[in-house]
């Protein structure tokens, strides 16, 4: 399994309710998350996210859009996206 993944597309709520993105579970072998690929997010796709963060802390996300640090910015999650994260 490889130890990058990327997200790519529409991080927002219509998407993460088609179930279109991978379930929290499988990132468990994951050790970066690619996020350069996220063209549009909302505070669902935030909430992703930090769920997968959360459920699995050593994971680090790379390439973070300008979009996804304003927004984690303002939910006062921005820590999630640093280098060090959870560590």
């Amino acid at each position: 399994m490889s130890e990058l993944r990327e997200i790519t597309g529409n991080l927002v709520l219509s998407e993460l309710s088609k179930q279109k993105f991978p379930h929290i579970k499988t990132y468990l072998d994951i050790k970066k998350i690619d996020l350069q690929g996220v063209k549009t997010i909302d505070s669902a796709g935030i909430a992703y996210l930090a769920q997968i963060k959360s459920t699995h802390s050593n994971i680090q996300f790379v390439n973070i859009t300008e979009k996804i640090s304003v927004l984690s910015e303002l939910y006062g999650i921005d820590f999630l996206f640093t280098e060090r994260g959870f560590q």
